[in-house]
């Protein structure tokens, strides 16, 4: 009979819980970004637009990292 590794069991399970959540919001945070930015630009409220570029910006740096790092990880 196999022994479970109540430890790395525990650590699976907080890790993907906050990668699932942290990349959710990352990749939320792109597409408001994104979506404000051409919004605002639209209206001419170009340095809240720039602002909300960069959150965009920034959201999708994130979700592409973690996906970089994903791939990193399971190739090793």
């Amino acid at each position: 009979m196999a022994t479970i590794d109540w430890e790395g069991l525990l650590t699976v399970v907080w890790a993907s819980a906050l990668a699932g959540v942290g990349v959710t919001a990352a990749f939320g945070f792109a597409i408001l970004g994104g979506n404000r930015a051409v919004e605002l630009g639209r209206e001419g409220r170009v340095g809240e637009a720039a602002v909300f570029a960069v959150v965009g910006a920034v959201g999708a740096a994130a979700v592409v990292a973690a996906i970089v790092f994903g791939i990193v990880t399971l190739a090793e």
